[in-house]
């Protein structure tokens, strides 16, 4: 979407006044420029349409990954308080994957607004340009003089179309996964290793905290 954004600048930025004054035929030049604008807004309110479901996905995705995340404190309690320290064990650090999921689905879900805001920006400026080549064009219908083309003038609008046809052909870009950098060996055994001291931590203050087993229910149990 970003890619689209910096592309259409060129369009939005360009001054109609120079470009009729320059083109051969400059109502033939506006009208490629209308129809290459339409189709990009219609990829635009496409693509910010699909940001905003996939940005709705992720907010969902993190609170409900968040949420289920807290309930296995609880259940490392429930282990512990049974004299099952594996499973105590084995619930914490389940519980800080599902936090680190919930964290890298709310950090995709913001990343999301700069590029819906970046579309809806665009948009605007695309439909204002719209809105003035059509006036634009409308006058140069009611001229009765207009000037045949002129060699210079006919290599000037070959390149104009032809960065209009390079255009549309960005246009249609999907969104493409940023290759996420892979971190080194070490750095990621160190972060390990502080979370598994993290997880013994919590571990013995759950230890310190559970009851005693009783001694009636263990004498009941050997009968």
């Amino acid at each position: 979407m970003i890619t689209i954004a910096i592309r259409v600048r060129e369009i939005v930025s360009s001054n109609v006044d120079s470009l009729v004054s320059t083109a051969g035929e400059p109502r033939k030049m506006l009208r490629l420029l209308q129809s290459e604008i339409e189709e990009t807004l219609i990829a635009l309110h496409g693509d910010a349409a699909k940001a905003k479901r996939q940005q709705a996905r992720l907010e969902e995705a993190a609170t409900r990954l968040a949420a289920a995340a807290e309930e296995w404190t609880g259940k490392a309690k429930i282990a512990v308080d049974h004299g099952r320290e594996d499973l105590a064990r084995a619930a914490l650090l389940t519980r800080e994957a599902e936090r680190a999921k919930a964290a890298d689905a709310a950090a995709s879900a913001a990343a999301l607004t700069d590029q819906i805001a970046e579309a809806t920006s665009v948009i605007a400026d695309l439909e204002a340009k719209r809105a003035a080549i059509a006036g634009r064009i409308a006058e140069l219908a009611k001229a009765e003089n207009a000037a045949r083309p002129s060699p210079a003038a006919d290599t000037h609008v070959d390149r104009r179309i032809d960065r209009i046809d390079a255009l549309e052909r960005r246009a249609g870009f999907a969104d493409l996964p940023v290759d996420a950098p892979t971190p080194a060996a070490l750095d990621d055994e160190i972060a390990q290793l502080q979370k598994a001291s993290a997880i013994e931590a919590e571990l013995a203050a759950l230890k310190a905290g559970a009851p005693a087993p009783s001694k009636k229910a263990s004498g009941k149990k050997n009968g």
